[in-house]
């Protein structure tokens, strides 16, 4: 698996507030993978972790939630059904899993704000 951390500092912010902290992609198999890392204004740590796999059934993509505990713990998903179709079966780029991670992202940061 090929794989590109980037850390992005302080300054790169997303809508609502979102600081992303870190970011990789990578391609394996025949699949692609975008993992990211953002902090909110609040100071909740969130990670969306997205597979696509060639089979819809071996993909996934979700959105978890840094506890106290420094465990991960899933906030919301998205099924394979919802987005599988529209992206391409390999990709060099996480470009094709962006939107998908921006709506987990803004998901999960409403689960928080209306908690």
């Amino acid at each position: 698996m090929t794989r590109g951390g980037t850390p992005t500092g302080d300054t790169d912010t997303s809508p609502r507030g979102l600081t992303v902290v870190d970011r990789s992609f990578g391609e394996r198999g025949g699949g692609y993978d975008l993992t990211e890392i953002r902090r909110t204004s609040g100071g909740h740590r969130l990670r969306v972790r997205i597979h696509r796999d060639p089979y819809p059934q071996q993909s996934h993509a979700l959105v978890e939630v840094l506890t106290p505990a420094m465990t991960w713990t899933v906030l919301a998903d998205e099924p394979p059904s919802a987005w599988h179709p529209a992206t391409p079966y390999r990709s060099t780029s996480p470009t094709p899993l962006e939107n998908l991670a921006e709506r987990l992202f803004q998901r999960a940061a409403a689960i928080l704000d209306a908690g």
